[in-house]
């Protein structure tokens, strides 16, 4: 029996950033267009916290830093949510969904 030399996972950061290329060789400048409407919906300092990761079945979900950024932007959501439609079209974004992460 021969056996394997086990790999060392690999680092989330990296595989997401890998994904995050392929998107935008898919689909050019919808980062940053998604990344200013979010920015535009909820201000510099919320959008310092915060980032938009993915769209998923016209769900936008956005990874927060702090438990008290989260609170704070579910409590915003649905004004949120309309100011977004306005910025990426009403068809675009159905939700948003909020989860903790590291934005950095």
């Amino acid at each position: 029996m021969v056996r394997r030399k086990a790999k060392s996972p690999e680092d989330i950061k990296n595989i997401l950033d890998k994904v995050i290329v392929q998107i935008e060789a898919k689909a050019p400048g919808k980062k940053e267009v998604i990344l200013n409407a979010w920015q535009k919906s909820v201000g510099e300092k919320a959008a310092g916290h915060s980032r938009p990761v993915s769209i998923r079945k016209s769900v936008l979900t956005i990874e927060i830093d702090s438990s008290t950024w989260l609170y704070e932007l579910n409590l915003k959501r649905k004004n949120i949510l309309k100011d977004i439609k306005k910025e990426l079209g009403e068809d675009k974004i159905r939700d948003i969904r909020f989860r903790m992460g590291d934005i950095t």
